[in-house]
């Protein structure tokens, strides 16, 4: 069990990657400055989603249905940018999941911080910093690209 909540947010984000991937619609549109090269991502996420995973198993284990809601809620919003910039094509969206993201995952952090669950909150530190420059990028990706 421990392993599959651990794992859970890279097998889940990886899945997702698999089938929603940059096409040639993404590549022609127009990025910011700091868009880092594609490979970074892949590195990025799965570092990212490791942290996620131990955060998440520390701070929730033997804790009952009800304190992984808004953890797993958190979860569904980031899972869903992918399917919805990549297979939709759309890219408002896509940034307001990104800003949703930030948000819960602030939520987040305040929780495990409640539970005195330190580390979990300090393992969440890369991610909130990745949200952040995540929100950079979708927002100038969003004002290169729209439709005056």
């Amino acid at each position: 069990m421990k392993f599959l909540i651990i794992f859970m947010p890279i097998i889940i984000g990886f899945l997702i990657g698999f089938f929603s991937k940059p096409d040639g619609w993404y590549k022609q549109l127009k990025k910011p400055e700091l868009m880092p090269p594609g490979y970074v991502f892949s590195i990025a996420w799965t570092i990212l989603y490791i942290l996620i995973g131990v955060s998440y198993y520390l701070a929730l284990k033997n804790k009952k249905f009800v304190y992984w809601i808004i953890p797993l809620l958190h979860l569904m919003i980031n899972f869903m940018y992918t399917p919805v910039m990549f297979g939709f094509h759309r890219i408002l969206e896509s940034a307001v999941i990104v800003l949703l993201a930030l948000i819960t995952l602030m939520g987040v952090m305040a929780l495990f911080y409640s539970y005195k669950k330190y580390i979990s909150v300090y393992l969440l530190i890369p991610y909130l910093l990745w949200l952040i420059f995540a929100n950079y990028l979708a927002w100038s990706v969003y004002d290169l690209n729209k439709i005056q």
